[in-house]
């Protein structure tokens, strides 16, 4: 049994070597010139193996330069791939691949198509592909004449042919055949995301120079061309020119026509008058009506409006009022900090704006101006005394019904003397002054005025940045300032100057606790 199996291994050995050796030798040959064809028509990409080998057994890939992985036709082992729009128009001669013919068969060709591809062949270790160039033309339509323009003393033409590729050349001939040197041709155009070629050129002729003009398309790679012609005579000239004749035929009656027709508007306008008048009590008692319905059209989205405010009270639950009140801290004015114009009640809880009127104050008032290093000087505000760097806080401020006051949160700062109080500034508060409710900012925003509260509620959310009014008697959001604190924050109040009545904190009403009794 050894010497046997040694005998077939060798063999298999020398069949082996023998076919790497003949495919080693092996090479593609394709045609050296451009294979050319016209659109519509079926082509061969020719593409043969040298010398004559079997192709049953190999890969064959045909691929347009530059698209690899996505082949036109790809032939394996007998499985046959197509390209999606190339399904039933790209084959080989099944035939012929035991002869080594592995040219490409590609029916109705398309302008677009033209380009080069790549042939490709391979078989174990050898591998060889050759580029096939493919030229397509189309021959395109007839030249159109028409013309463009009528003059007294000139015709202009214009002639147009589509679809052709590669590029056209255009020209006109006299009835002679010489060609007409005056014309004006525009470079061939492709339609957007197209490949073929439309063109147009244009030229006058005198009316002394009646004769016939042939407009002449023709493709010089295609050796074609293509012509029409127009025979221009007296009669035609005349008979496209505007004369007496035409005038007198047509545009007189014309103009009978449409004095005709001007009378009986006037007759219908004057018929309208007289209507209108009669009608116009009727016109009055409708215009009326309308104003009425536009007011309770108007009074109707007023209350819409107000009741939709109203509905803002039962956005936020009491589950989640108690919640935001659990972090109510007790707050009051920094003595330090009022502006000399600003009355504090011994309790530092009470403010009002005004002179100092009161014995107590005018005796103590070089007392109270004596340290301002820390006080507003321009503005007419104070800070709460104690100030929050973290941490949530809630207080409440009973504002009154004739009050005008702007309150929020300031930041701590040094400087406090007339000082813009925005909140890049660190000052965000909201206002209530001249009937209207808004944000203190450069660009304020208006709040509506069915928002203005009596007793305020200001919630601070260090971490978050957050700085939020409430409404308390109604339990609604007026505003919200969102950023990011790096400062302590201080609880500040401002009355305005026209403020009739003090500012209070307002004690904060806790929620009721669960009971712990057994009882209960």
């Amino acid at each position: 049994m050894g010497p046997l199996i040694r005998q077939v291994c060798l063999s298999t050995f020398l069949i082996f070597f023998i076919a790497c050796s003949s495919v080693a030798d092996m090479q593609l040959v394709v045609p050296p010139d451009p294979v050319v064809t016209s659109a519509g028509h079926d082509v061969i990409l020719p593409c043969h193996l040298s010398p004559q080998t079997s192709a049953v057994d190999m890969e064959i890939r045909w691929f347009k330069e530059g698209e690899f992985a996505n082949p036109l036709y790809l032939y394996d082992g007998g499985k046959v791939t197509e390209r999606k729009g190339y399904e039933g128009r790209v084959s080989v001669f099944t035939q012929e691949l035991e002869k080594g013919n592995i040219s490409l068969l590609l029916n109705n060709v398309m302008a677009s198509e033209r380009g080069s591809y790549k042939c490709q062949a391979s078989y174990l270790d050898w591998i060889q592909e050759l580029p096939v160039v493919l030229q397509v033309k189309q021959q395109g339509s007839v030249p159109r004449i028409s013309m463009r323009k009528h003059h007294r003393v000139f015709i202009q033409l214009s002639c147009s042919s589509e679809n052709w590729y590669p590029e056209p050349d255009m020209l006109w001939t006299d009835s002679s055949g010489k060609e007409i040197t005056s014309a004006e041709t525009e470079r061939p155009k492709q339609k957007e995301g197209g490949v073929l070629y439309s063109i147009t050129s244009h030229m006058r002729i005198r009316n002394d120079q009646l004769e016939g003009v042939t407009c002449v398309v023709m493709s010089e790679y295609q050796g074609t061309k293509m012509e029409s012609t127009l025979q221009m005579t007296e009669e035609f000239y005349m008979s496209s020119l505007p004369d007496r004749v035409y005038i007198s035929a047509f545009v007189i009656p014309v103009f009978l026509g449409l004095l005709c027709i001007t009378a009986s508007v006037l007759s219908l306008f004057h018929q309208r008058r007289v209507v209108r008048e009669k009608l116009k009590p009727l016109d009055d008692m409708n215009t009326k009506l309308k104003a009425m319905d536009q007011d309770l059209i108007k009074k109707t989205e007023e209350l819409t409006y107000k009741d939709k405010l109203m509905g803002i009270t039962e956005t936020i639950p009491d589950s989640v009022w108690s919640l935001m009140v659990d972090h109510a801290v007790d707050v009051t004015f920094d003595p330090d900090t009022a502006h000399v114009k600003l009355s504090l009640s011994d309790d530092n809880r009470r403010l009002k704006f005004g002179e100092f009127k009161e014995k107590k104050d005018c005796e103590n008032i070089k007392e109270k101006c004596k340290d301002t290093k820390h006080k507003f000087k321009f503005n007419q505000c104070v800070l709460g005394m104690e100030g929050y760097e973290k941490g949530t806080h809630y207080w409440e401020v009973d504002l009154g019904k004739k009050s005008q006051w702007s309150v929020g949160i300031a930041q701590d700062t040094e400087k406090r003397d007339n000082i813009q109080m925005y909140p890049e500034n660190g000052f965000w508060s909201i206002c209530y002054k001249d009937g209207e409710l808004k944000t203190v900012e450069q660009s304020s925003t208006f709040l509506p005025i069915e928002l203005k509260p009596e007793k305020l509620g200001v919630f601070m959310d260090y971490e978050r940045g957050q700085i939020t009014f409430f409404n308390v008697e109604k339990k609604c959001h007026i505003h919200s300032f969102y950023g990011m604190f790096t400062k302590k924050l201080y609880p500040f109040f401002g009355p305005l100057i026209d403020c009739k009545e003090e500012l209070k904190i307002s004690p904060v009403v806790q929620r009721d606790k669960p009971s712990t009794s057994e009882n209960c």
